[in-house]
């Protein structure tokens, strides 16, 4: 959560006097003071900040939690105050802009202006993937990457085949950890290649100095973090970056205020860094098993959620809300909190299921059904909004007879309906009548629901068969008697004829 809001000043004052403190206690002020006359050997450090919310479940951040960082005191506020005066780089989460654009002229006025001082600064700055996912865990676990650009990856987790990926996405500039080089000699080294690809060599013990820092600056702080930069030797240049966590950093701004003012250090861009790049290869890193198996299981609840989807009116919507999920799932500020972030992985997946299981047919265990009536078939949705399913019922032997037609049905958010389908009990028994919902481009929604029903021809049908057989018979005797009587006509009037011509002779 955002640290609480603090005065503005004061904060600006105190964090000035830290950093006075650092220099005059600091055992390398003199060290690093220059000597007229001698020449001064200039360390070049480039500090990334990311700028970004703290790790979330859901997708955009919501209008309450964007004041409570972009105002005066808040999280996002502090970063932009700790670097205005300071040469660094900035590695910006797209979510937040994405999340002030979409709530349009609902825009709280503190994101707003936020957003517009972000855009003056001068600052070098390249883009972090969508709420901060994490390069290695999206590729690891099969998921397709989209366009980058510098890509900035998490100690321990990249391999020679994500570097290969990163490039034919687009990358040309990727961030690794010192830790992931295989076989390097210098352990100074700031910029390489690895298969023709750029990288920038991150620092890990000089970055774990900075955000000890920017935590808690102090002399003693401060003084680490020097020796972490400078080493044994004096470097030609270094890549150091402070944790993903979107925390603040209270002491952030004292921190670059004493780099700043150090005569030993420069403070550059990523691009400002100096030095020959020499090719390196990459140590075979990866993530966790266990994250990788937990984010595939959020993925395929996106991938389900969003076929799930296309019975909804705002179908687009509402897939766009589950990627943002599994993206925000990926965060790499995550990876320093794996408890939690199983928790919350595994409450997304059963999030996923109960509301796959919000619209559904209300089963019946028996019916009774008697000649000629219908079927009810009633459908709850318990999700919050409005959708669009299609009904079918079929019945499992000829006993009954059903209007097969399929019915679609609009039901409001939070609510129920029902269809009905035409039948004809054809002759008696039970039964089994199997109803299924759809969307309107066929996709499956749910189980289907299975009803018994005691269907009973009625009393007419019987009599009308009866009368049917009753009416065939005499039609079938009359027929055979007019057949008979012709016969007998035909026979009488050949005996006449024979008895009148022996007369005649």
């Amino acid at each position: 959560m955002p640290a609480p809001r603090a005065d503005g000043r004061a904060a600006r004052a105190i964090a000035a006097a830290l950093a006075i403190v650092a220099l005059v206690l600091s055992p390398f002020a003199a060290a690093s003071a220059a000597v007229p006359g001698e020449t001064t050997t200039v360390t070049k450090v480039a500090i990334v900040v990311p700028v970004l919310a703290p790790p979330r479940v859901a997708g955009l951040i919501p209008a309450e939690e964007l004041v409570e960082l972009t105002a005066t005191g808040g999280a996002l506020a502090r970063t932009l105050d700790a670097v205005a005066g300071e040469r660094v780089t900035l590695a910006i989460d797209p979510l937040i802009a994405a999340s002030i654009n979409a709530l349009g002229t609902n825009a709280p006025a503190e994101a707003v202006a936020w957003a517009q001082r972000l855009d003056r600064l001068p600052h070098e700055r390249f883009l972090l993937l969508t709420a901060d996912a994490d390069p290695t865990l999206l590729r690891q676990a099969g998921e397709p990457l989209p366009a980058l650009g510098t890509v900035w990856t998490t100690p321990g987790t990249v391999s020679a085949i994500d570097v290969e990926a990163f490039s034919a996405a687009g990358a040309s500039r990727i961030l690794v950890a010192d830790t992931d080089l295989a076989d390097v000699e210098d352990a100074s080294l700031a910029v390489a290649a690895a298969g023709g690809v750029g990288l920038r060599v991150v620092d890990v013990e000089a970055s774990d100095a900075l955000q000890a820092a920017a935590e808690a600056p102090s002399a003693a702080t401060l003084g680490a973090l020097r020796q972490a930069i400078t080493g044994d030797g004096v470097r030609a240049s270094i890549v150091v970056g402070l944790a993903r966590s979107g925390a603040g950093w209270a002491g952030l701004e004292a921190v670059l205020d004493s780099l700043h003012s150090d005569l030993g250090l420069e403070l550059v861009g990523l691009s400002g860094l100096s030095g020959e790049t020499v090719d390196v290869a990459i140590a075979e890193g990866a993530q966790p098993e266990l994250r990788l198996e937990g984010f595939r299981q959020v993925v395929a609840a996106e991938q389900a959620d969003a076929a799930f989807a296309a019975i909804m009116v705002d179908a687009a919507e509402f897939r766009e809300e589950r990627r943002l999920r599994s993206y925000a799932l990926a965060a790499a500020g995550w990876a320093a909190d794996p408890a939690t972030w199983t928790v919350a992985a595994d409450e997304a997946v059963e999030a996923s299921r109960t509301l796959r299981a919000g619209v559904r047919i209300e089963e019946s265990e028996s019916l009774f059904l008697a000649d000629r009536s219908s079927i009810p078939i009633s459908i709850v949705n318990d999700l919050d909004r409005a959708v669009t399913v299609v009904v079918t019922a079929r019945a499992a032997d000829g006993r009954l007879d059903i209007d097969s037609t399929p019915v679609a049905v609009d039901i409001a958010a939070a609510s129920r309906s029902s269809v009905a389908f035409d039948a004809t009990a054809v002759s008696n028994g039970v039964v089994a009548v199997t109803a299924r919902l759809t969307a309107v481009d066929g996709t499956p929604i749910g189980s289907p629901a299975i009803a018994r029903i005691n269907v009973q021809a009625g009393w007419e049908t019987p009599i009308a068969a009866g009368a049917a057989g009753v009416l065939l018979l005499i039609v079938v005797l009359g027929i055979v008697r007019t057949v008979r009587r012709v016969r007998r006509t035909r026979a009488a009037e050949a005996a006449a004829a024979g008895s009148a011509g022996a007369r005649d002779e």
